[in-house]
């Protein structure tokens, strides 16, 4: 049985754009392999919450400065409604 494969060749018409991710933080190439290795260690360790969620918190936890962060968990600003819910909009 004779399989016949044709050869792709890369002309500029028969080239199918590649996805190229977001990256709207600019982490370097090494940032995001960091990145990766951490949210598959996320993913472990909380294998219910939905992956978007985790890349949340690891963008929100590696780009605020550490006293925001302090002060969220010292004033427990995350128990109340958010800046952008209803009950704050009255």
């Amino acid at each position: 049985m004779n399989v016949e494969t044709k050869i792709c060749d890369d002309t500029a018409d028969n080239v199918i754009p590649r996805h190229v991710p977001d990256n709207p933080y600019n982490y370097s190439p090494e940032d995001l392999i960091v990145r990766k290795k951490a949210l598959r260690d996320l993913v472990l360790d909380y294998p219910t919450l939905p992956v978007g969620w985790l890349e949340m918190a690891y963008d929100f936890e590696k780009n605020t400065p550490q006293e925001e962060i302090k002060k969220i968990i010292a004033e427990k600003l995350w128990e109340g409604p958010g800046k952008f819910s209803e009950i704050m909009k009255t």
